[in-house]
């Protein structure tokens, strides 16, 4: 193996996920001090930001997982916002602010579904996908935690002919 250096845009994304674990702790701790319990998955980006990082194929498929729910959900959470009637709450950590226009609701998730498309195309270059050990040929990079190696096949008839 060899060692090979980590790209910018993995890093960028392996630290916007620790930011919104951050802000998800926040919005957590906000909840519990107005009496409310909130669980927010959200906390997992701590963690899957740290895996990226150290090249972790778990936490990759982690976060593909998550970006995967954000690419689903946040079209349709565009529709719900263009068929609701009125301006959309504006929250912060959970907590109603304010209201805004239902188009600054629009703007906001047509950005948040340009970064989770690109965080995925991140994710999934073949320059990435080796650094993982997941390009047929192509060593993983040093350091990459890969988790235990799978056992090799092995072939019954000859086990049996023993």
């Amino acid at each position: 193996m060899h060692t090979k250096p980590v790209p910018i845009s993995l890093k960028i994304v392996a630290w916007l996920f620790i930011f919104f674990g951050v802000c998800s702790v926040i919005e957590i701790i906000v909840s519990l001090l107005h009496n409310n319990i909130n669980i927010n998955l959200g906390v997992l980006g701590l963690f899957i930001g740290p895996g990226l990082l150290r090249l972790s194929r778990g936490w990759r498929t982690c976060a593909l997982v998550f970006i995967w729910i954000a690419l689903i959900g946040l079209p349709v959470f565009a529709l719900l916002a263009l068929t609701a009637r009125g301006p959309a709450d504006l929250k912060l950590f959970g907590q109603l602010i304010g209201h805004a226009p239902k188009e600054l609701a629009l703007v906001g998730t047509a950005v948040l579904f340009l970064l989770a498309l690109w965080e995925y195309r991140v994710l999934t270059r073949p320059d990435v996908r080796g650094l993982f050990g997941l390009v047929p040929g192509q060593p993983p990079a040093q350091g990459a935690d890969h988790g235990t190696p799978c056992p090799p096949d092995v072939d019954r008839r000859q086990t049996d002919q023993q």
